[in-house]
């Protein structure tokens, strides 16, 4: 797990750590958001014949490097896996820092690999790897996608749980698990259909198995699940609520999911097994640009779904993108108003950035007006909290305007949902946690972050006040704050 920005406990990670250790390998997780013991320094007794690097997020791309190449001064067979490593294959400098990448699933391709790797065959003839050859990376087979059912529940002994809870709502011990993965859509902006296929469930007896084992043994109050589309059926419900109840109804949940998949009998049934929050992506409000990603819904239909968790008690959480390319300001004059439309606990608004892999990225490609050229640069430009390109009709000040004023909205939200916290506290909360983890790095790197979080909080002020005419241009003084 390598350190960038706060991020949660990383489910591919546990679960090819849970499967490798099944298998009989011997596994240590190093989870650099939270140990700050540096085990490559030689004083720490520490080898490994391999390390795989788990790399979610472009933030920990550089982190990703300096670990490597340290490592591999010893010997270490390096690996980098999820979500940068995939898109990274076909980028001219990453297999200068890694040996493979694991392309397929995780857990099997590993296996696989330290297999061979021990044995001295011919990896090549592993199916969903990179492999390491100047000049780039040569590509064996597509491995095909497995069952969840074959993998185990995952080991949380392998980590200090208690360091990765986090405070969310109402819950003092938060942790994030996941309930599938993948994601049967195929929205414009997203990489999750190539990098994680179609959604596939985990067994929801081995969920409930490490929910047991987080509430009993750590006292777990909440889990956020990190799914890209969380869908429970009505028996799968059932037994989260019949889980619960045997542990003292001591724990909530939540996630994101599709508020045109959800029916008033199914919140219901939803609230009465747990759930106390929600987060929609819901990223445009303009008919047009969602048409081009492939984002359909009833915007009425939204409102109907945040309106009745609203009355049952459950916080909802909208998550909006400005900038994306070619959108007009009549696009985002659309957004602004269908976000303020709505009653949501928290409004989420990013800036749109380029990830490879996506529709989107082709047609950037295609058209000749943008192209990654290197894995730092991925690093330096996927960040949705800052825009280094704009690919919208729209000039920068009136994009970062409307973020911050949603997010300062977002801040001094006065809702509040039932027995939940108020949002706003909330996102104050996390600020304070993110600060916290900088502190952990070294004192570059808490310098470093502490400016970012201190520049984002900023922003949030000085936009709004310093251009009153994009303010009004975008109805931003008529947005509800009540």
């Amino acid at each position: 797990m390598l350190r960038g920005i706060t991020h949660p406990v990383c489910r591919d990670l546990m679960m090819s750590a849970t499967f490798l250790k099944e298998r009989g390998h011997t596994v240590r997780v190093w989870d650099r958001c939270v140990d700050r013991t540096d085990y490559t320094d030689p004083k720490n007794g520490f080898h490994a014949d391999a390390a795989v690097f788990f790399i979610s997020q472009s933030s920990s791309v550089k982190d990703a490097i300096a670990v490597s190449d340290r490592l591999r001064k010893n010997g270490t067979v390096i690996v980098w896996a999820d979500m940068v490593a995939l898109l990274g294959v076909d980028l001219p400098d990453t297999h200068l820092y890694c040996d493979f990448l694991l392309l397929g699933e995780y857990c099997f391709t590993a296996d696989e690999l330290l297999r061979a790797l021990e044995n001295g065959d011919d990896v090549r003839e592993i199916a969903g790897l990179a492999v390491a050859e100047e000049g780039g990376f040569i590509k064996t087979e597509k491995r095909p996608l497995s069952a969840f059912s074959e993998l185990y529940p995952t080991d949380w002994t392998l980590i200090d749980v208690e360091k990765c809870f986090r405070r969310f709502q109402s819950c003092e011990k938060m942790l994030y698990l996941n309930a599938s993965t993948g994601c049967p859509y195929a929205c414009g902006f997203c990489s999750t259909p190539a990098c994680y296929g179609q959604r596939r469930k985990r067994p929801i007896e081995h969920v409930l198995q490490e929910i047991d084992y987080l509430v009993r043994d750590h006292g777990l109050d909440g889990v956020n699940f990190s799914d890209e589309l969380l869908l429970f059926t009505d028996e799968e419900l059932a037994a989260m609520k019949a889980c619960r109840e045997r542990n003292g109804n001591r724990f909530v949940w939540g996630g994101e999911t599709r508020p045109q998949l959800l029916s008033d009998a199914m919140l219901q049934k939803m609230y009465d097994a747990g759930c106390r929050w929600l987060l929609f992506g819901l990223e445009s409000g303009a008919e047009t640009m969602r048409a081009r990603l492939h984002k359909d819904y009833d915007p009425a239909r939204v409102a109907a779904v945040v309106d009745h968790c609203t009355a049952l008690g459950i916080s909802t959480f909208g998550s909006f993108i400005v900038g994306f390319p070619g959108e007009t300001p009549q696009e985002l004059k659309e957004t602004v108003s269908f976000a303020s439309s709505l009653d949501l606990d928290a409004f989420l608004f990013n800036y749109y950035v380029l990830i490879a892999e996506t529709p989107l990225y082709e047609e950037a490609v295609e058209s000749g007006r943008f192209r990654f050229r290197s894995i730092l640069e991925y690093d330096s430009l996927v960040n949705t909290d800052h825009l280094d390109e704009n690919f919208s009709q729209i000039p920068y000040r009136e994009l970062a305007t409307v973020k911050a004023y949603f997010d300062f909205l977002t801040i001094t939200r006065k809702k509040k949902t039932a027995a939940a916290q108020q949002a706003g506290t909330q996102f104050l909360k996390k600020a304070m946690n993110t600060a916290a983890e900088y502190l952990r790095g070294s004192p570059k790197e808490a310098a470093a972050g502490l400016w970012s979080v201190a520049k984002r909080g900023a922003s949030v002020v000085y936009y709004p006040l310093a251009h009153p005419d994009i303010v009004k241009k975008y109805g931003l003084h008529n947005v509800n704050r009540d």
